[in-house]
């Protein structure tokens, strides 16, 4: 038998060399600028931007660093759509050379560690939430950065574990996502060899002790305002679900947004390479277990699993000499299915998918705003009130000198202090989505007329809107005037 004939299959053949980390880093990250520059923000980024107006411990949906982040862009560049998304765009650049660390520290060489760096950034959900300021930015980032650290950690253990429980107690400050990781991390000390010897060091312990020290004023915040963010994204499993299982809408949801080639590589190579790339699996399991039993009652958002793609990218870029060639092809369909996501869904003019989706949220705000702007006018209103969290965050960023007051939920808003009681008496502009969620005369003693005001895009209505003229708040605060 000849040697080439005796060759694992493909492994003869020449692999394509994937460009250098800082060049993907480079080119990606520039690409989000543009998009971070160019599209509106969605409705969450701008209910982000009004928390960056008050920073605070944590916030009834979230830990604080994505208003922290904001807060940061917006001093360096005033307001705008950039401004908001600028470090969130930069954190997620950061992502890519950590990949590309992490597939080293998984035992991969060079070339793998390009291949780590260019698949994370061609997976639909990065590729998609590069440019958007949410706090999946900065949990991302410091999962990444403790995952890196811990694979390290037993290597130099002195140098690498208070990194380890500073990336973590950060990535937790980040997103509540995070505490999956350190379930992940401690059931490892727990349960493996490796991971026990670890436990003799006292620097395992002080890393421990760091994280606790770093989250005390979020718990503090937290148990003074009754748990109200782990309340809101935990009880979530003790809330009726839809009548249908969602698991399988979870599945098919996972191996799309990662890319179906992707996907199998990382499964692979997670099955067929060395204990450090199992540990990388190891470390994500506790999030994917909680989404699987999520998924039996609710659905799964896409943007809930980021946080594990920098793994999935460095499993994926691993592989003995049979899987290597396969590595250009699934980036290449990878990034083509990426791309075309999002082209499509962003596609300037008429929508390619209609109704009140992210992408959509992105549309029609300009013509929108000079709507509101000439009604108010016209109605002597000062202010406007809302009765939405989206409806509020977006019209707060799209007018910037106006009160924009949401009239519900006051748990969500406790960061901005009490309703201005100037404002109880004074002429305002109640906007609701429609159709309209409450009748005015319930919250004003004084009605006006009701005008319908459209957000479209290319001609297309992308959501409809109620603006009423109103006076004489008597909700909350200013009841009894």
């Amino acid at each position: 038998m000849s040697r080439r004939a005796g060759a694992s299959f493909g492994s003869s053949r020449p692999e394509m060399a994937p460009p250098p980390v800082w060049v993907t880093t480079l080119i990606f990250a520039a690409l989000h600028l543009v998009l971070a520059a160019r599209l509106w923000l969605v409705q969450d980024e701008a209910y982000y931007a009004l928390w960056s107006t008050h920073l605070q411990p944590a916030y009834y949906d979230h830990p604080p660093m994505i208003a922290l982040w904001i807060r940061i862009g917006e001093a360096l560049l005033g307001h705008g759509t950039l401004a908001v998304r600028l470090v969130p765009v930069l954190g997620f650049a950061l992502v890519t050379p950590i990949t590309a660390a992490i597939t080293r520290a998984a035992g991969g060489d060079g070339a793998a560690a390009r291949w780590a760096a260019l698949m994370f950034n061609c997976m639909a959900v990065p590729f998609a939430l590069g440019f958007t300021a949410t706090p999946d930015a900065p949990s991302t980032l410091f999962w990444a950065l403790a995952t890196l650290a811990v694979l390290r950690a037993p290597e130099a253990p002195a140098r690498h574990w208070p990194l380890a429980g500073l990336w973590m107690a950060l990535g937790v400050l980040s997103k509540l996502t995070n505490l999956f990781l350190g379930v992940a991390v401690t059931l490892w000390l727990l349960a493996s060899p490796v991971g026990r010897a670890q436990l003799r060091h006292p620097v395992t312990w002080a890393a421990m002790a760091l994280t606790a020290a770093l989250l005390a004023p979020f718990l503090w915040w937290s148990a003074t305002h009754g748990w109200l963010g782990l309340a809101r994204q935990f009880g979530r499993l003790d809330q009726p679900g839809p009548t249908h299982n969602a698991t399988l809408p979870f599945i098919a949801m996972a191996v799309l947004t990662v890319t179906p080639l992707l996907l199998w590589r990382a499964l692979a190579a997670a099955w067929r390479e060395g204990a450090a790339a199992q540990r990388l699996m190891w470390f994500s399991a506790p999030l994917w277990l909680y989404l699987l039993v999520h998924s039996m009652g609710h659905a799964i958002q896409a943007n809930w699993i980021v946080p594990l793609f920098p793994g999935l990218a460095a499993l994926a870029a691993l592989g003995r000499a049979d899987l290597r060639p396969g590595r250009a092809l699934a980036t290449a369909s990878a990034l083509g299915l990426s791309a075309l996501a999002l082209t499509l869904a962003l596609w300037p003019g008429k929508p390619v998918f209609r109704g009140d989706n992210p992408p959509n949220q992105t549309k029609g705000w300009p013509a929108l705003t000079r709507q509101i702007d000439a009604l108010m006018a016209q109605d002597g209103a000062i202010w406007v009130a809302t009765v939405d969290y989206g409806t509020t965050g977006a019209l707060a960023f799209a007018l910037p000198g106006v009160p924009v007051r949401a009239l519900t939920e006051p748990e969500r808003w406790g960061f901005r202090g009490g309703f201005p009681r100037d404002l109880c008496d004074r002429p305002a502009l109640l906007i609701q989505a429609r159709p309209a969620a409450l009748a005015p005369q319930i919250l004003f003693n004084q009605v006006g007329p009701t005008r319908v005001l459209e957000r479209k895009s290319g001609g297309i209505t992308l959501k409809s809107y109620s603006a009423t003229e109103v006076r004489g708040l008597r909700h909350g605060p200013c009841a009894g005037n």
